[in-house]
């Protein structure tokens, strides 16, 4: 009887346990940035049940029984964990952490047959065509967009500063934000914002519109600069192009058109998301120190489409300063196009230098409401980023009534922690500092600032000491006018130098401006900003030592500006302008009466200006009183001027004709690297002296100028017909990726080529005496023969070094010249 009993009571209990339904669910996260972790594999430990995490990294299992005690948790870049589950709860909850670990390369073995995952990509690659969403006539969203940036790998010298000291103080009472680690984060920057995305493929033109917004930054205000930036419009990651764009670095698609040359494939499982069938494969770059990426793609069967891909860029890369970049994207059809709705961008900066800090950038967005092959007219896009008049959104209830996923403990905390810590002097002070390196300008007062400080100063061989002050208004002052003025005085000419611009703002869409300036000042022939085309320190250093051919100008001038259409920009205007020599110079008054002409050293001119500049997908906003270009994203950027010098118009002694056009553009060769060219040519069709003609840009400094010919001597040739091509092309790793011993060092080469075609008419030349006593004529013109420089070297050295060999191949028979050169030059870049 007793065994009957616990018969019964064991048939009983089994029969209980088979009629129970066992709960599991969880979440997946990145052990180190606390970020969901979607596509992520998990499975039930000896048995055929698994599945893949969803975009916020969570996972269900309803099971009618438990047949294993553990759950394996895997995902490409990250270490695999085994986590154990209770047999004695129907319904529990896991948060499981993976850690980044550095992703190893498969060995591959070769059998009869094909890689199976070869046909799939190969399919994938043939239908990019069709399954691109950037080729279909246009699409538009709405998107919900969230920025976080944190400070993470706080060294211990750095903790020890008084700047730390009294960060810490101040948060001391509200607790500190740490990863799992125990590792300090200070939150230095979180911002959210709604915004309508419109796209159009032909002509290939984007918009966005910045409905709201809501920023929380140390040294950031959410003005209308910071509103542009955070929306969707910089957050663009498309994998059927062949190069992927990530911070300004192009990196191989994982289904470009050379993708045998560039990674290795495993198939790793097929299963159904949602209702589509999809496969999953695996890839790795062939060589870890190309720019490509390591991760999972799920290619759906039948279209061949991508349905999700998370791809990881590893510290191996050939990058500056990135311990690692991760790109996960969900993609779902909309009437048969397969369109991003979910995007997360973790960029995990290393530490500079020993001693101070890292950095960890993180980018979400989530797509809604998609309209495809509906585009908008042409000129809706005039204006590729505005923002609504009320975009800034403080109330915490409407942004939670919008958020895809609420905002975590953490990110509530550091909310607040960014709150106190902008309170804090020492931080003011390094954030005042900080954007006035950036700008170059200082706050004075309340719509007053002082600078650009890079020209405060300088010392040459005519000026002696020169000291320079300027100031501008800025948008406290005024929205619709801007004003600007500096006083300069030398103290070994003894002589003052000023000048003062007023700029009226008609508009901001489109971008109307008048601008009324005028200077007294000395230039140096042919090295204007206009001339040199190069940044304020540059130009700052080009007022230093020996001045080049130095004069006195006085310019009055009046210029209109307007962007008449997206990418197309216009000005017109008007200027007068003086040339008093400062060192030996003459022009023959009447060039046609030879020697028997009257001389003169000074003129004036009176010239009509005209300008147009076509850059038809340019990204450009509105920074307060300013408009920012930050270039074309595929597009040649295009541009016209024509100048008319009219003779005794305000005592104008010359009428002449000045045209020119440059052509500058990018070519993207995929695994060859990326190169960079720009035409130029133009004609000064007239008879006038020299400083009005094109004096190209030579180098006799140690520097690579990018914009000079850099063995070519100073004022060595003179042309009133012209025309120009350079080019840069980066292999960028191509080379050195290949040699064991050096490839860490992450070195990077080049190859340049420069070339120059002129003539200067015999007029022009003549107009220039030449005397035995006083060589006015020091320059000489072009024949047939072009001019010819090529180069080649490496950068990346130490991280900022450039370092390029040169040949001169024509003309090698002047004095004074050089035939071979070695430069180098100083620049930070990923």
């Amino acid at each position: 009887m007793k065994q009957l009993y616990f018969l019964i009571i064991y048939l009983s209990s089994t029969l209980v346990s088979a009629q129970n339904t066992y709960t599991i669910k969880g979440k997946v996260t990145d052990f180190v940035t606390h970020d969901p972790i979607p596509f992520a594999s998990v499975s039930i430990k000896n048995s055929t049940i698994g599945k893949n995490t969803d975009f916020e990294g969570n996972f269900v299992f309803q099971l009618p029984g438990l047949i294993s005690d553990s759950l394996f948790i895997s995902c490409m870049g990250y270490t695999p964990k085994t986590v154990f589950i209770r047999r004695d709860s129907l319904s529990q909850t896991l948060n499981i952490q993976l850690r980044p670990a550095d992703i190893m390369l498969h060995e591959i073995t070769v059998h009869a047959g094909e890689n199976p995952a070869w046909g799939i990509i190969r399919k994938a690659v043939s239908a990019k065509s069709e399954n691109n969403y950037k080729k279909i006539s246009g699409f538009d969203y709405i998107s919900y967009n969230k920025i976080e940036v944190d400070i993470n790998n706080i060294s211990e010298k750095l903790r020890k500063r008084k700047i730390a000291e009294k960060v810490n103080k101040a948060l001391e009472d509200m607790g500190t934000l740490t990863d799992d680690e125990g590792n300090v984060l200070v939150p230095t920057f979180i911002s959210e914002s709604i915004s309508h995305y419109y796209f159009r493929n032909d002509p290939r033109l984007s918009k966005e519109i910045i409905e709201k917004t809501n920023i929380k930054g140390i040294g950031v205000t959410d003005g209308s600069l910071t509103a542009q930036l955070i929306g969707s419009t910089f957050q663009q990651y498309n994998f059927y192009v062949n190069q992927v764009d990530v911070l300004n670095k192009n990196f191989a698609s994982p289904i470009a058109d050379d993708w045998r040359l560039i990674y290795d494939y495993y198939l790793a499982d097929s299963s159904y998301i949602g209702e589509d069938f999809c496969y999953r494969i695996e890839f790795t770059p062939k060589r870890k120190q190309d720019l490509a990426f390591a991760g999972t793609i799920w290619i759906n069967k039948g279209s061949w489409a991508i349905a999700q891909i998370d791809a990881t860029i590893t510290k191996d890369a050939n990058l500056n300063f990135v311990e690692r970049i991760k790109i996960q994207q969900e993609l779902e059809p909309v009437d048969s196009i397969w369109m991003p709705v979910k995007n997360r961008i973790v960029v995990d900066v290393s530490e500079i230098t020993k001693g101070s800090a890292g950095m960890l950038l993180k980018f979400t967005n989530y797509n809604e409401d998609i309209i495809v092959n509906k585009p908008k007219d042409v000129r809706f896009y005039d204006r590729g980023i505005e923002i609504l008049p009320d975009y800034r959104e403080t109330n915490k209830k409407y942004w939670q009534s919008v958020r895809p996923e609420p905002f975590t403990d953490k990110e509530q905390l550091a909310y607040s922690m960014i709150d106190t810590i902008k309170t804090i002097p020492a931080i003011k002070t390094y954030t005042e500092i900080a954007k006035i390196l950036s700008s170059g300008y200082t706050r004075l007062f309340t719509g007053i600032e002082l600078g650009p400080l890079v020209y405060s100063g300088a010392y040459n061989n005519i000026e002696g000491l020169r000291l320079r002050l300027g100031l501008r208004t800025n948008y406290e002052f005024s929205r619709k006018w801007v004003l600007e003025g500096y006083l300069a005085y030398g103290t070994k000419d003894e002589a003052w130098k000023m000048g003062g611009e007023i700029t009226k703002i008609f508009s901001r869409k489109p971008w109307t401006t008048l601008n009324l300036k005028f200077s007294r000042d000395i230039e140096q022939v042919g090295l204007r900003k206009e001339d040199l085309g190069l940044g304020a320190v540059y130009s700052a250093y080009m007022r230093f030592f020996t001045l080049m051919r130095p004069f006195y100008e006085n310019e009055n001038k009046i210029q209109f500006q307007r962007e008449v259409s997206k990418g197309i920009f216009t000005s017109f205007g008007f200027r007068t302008r003086s040339f008093d020599p400062l060192y030996p110079f003459e022009y023959r008054i009447r060039p046609e009466l030879g020697n028997d002409s009257p001389m003169t050293t000074r003129f004036n001119t009176s010239e009509f200006l005209s300008e147009v500049t076509f850059a038809r997908d340019e990204l450009a906003v509105i920074n307060d009183n300013e408009r920012l270009s930050f270039g074309t994203v595929k597009s040649p950027t295009i541009t016209v001027k024509y100048v008319l010098g009219a003779k005794n118009l305000l005592n104008s002694d010359f009428t002449y004709h000045n045209i020119s056009a440059k052509y500058s553009h990018t070519l993207n060769l995929g695994y060859f690297g990326k190169t960079y060219y720009r035409a130029e040519a133009g004609a000064i069709l007239g008879t006038v002296p020299y400083p009005l003609l094109k004096s190209h840009l030579g180098n006799e400094t140690i520097f690579i100028v990018g914009n000079s010919f850099n063995l070519m001597n100073n004022f060595e040739f003179v042309s009133d017909r012209y025309f120009s091509l350079r080019y840069t092309h980066d292999f960028e790793g191509l080379l050195f990726n290949r040699f064991p011993l050096v490839k860490k060092w992450k070195w990077r080469t080049f190859t340049t080529g420069k070339f120059l075609w002129g003539t200067l008419t015999d007029k022009n030349y003549d107009m220039t005496p030449q005397r035995s006593e006083t060589n006015f004529r020091n320059f000489s013109s072009l024949d047939k023969t072009p001019y010819i420089e090529l180069g080649y070297g490496v950068s990346n050295i130490l991280k900022f070094l450039r370092i390029e060999a040169m040949h001169r191949l024509t003309y090698l028979d002047k004095p004074d010249i050089k035939k071979f050169g070695v430069k180098f030059s100083a620049e930070i870049s990923l």
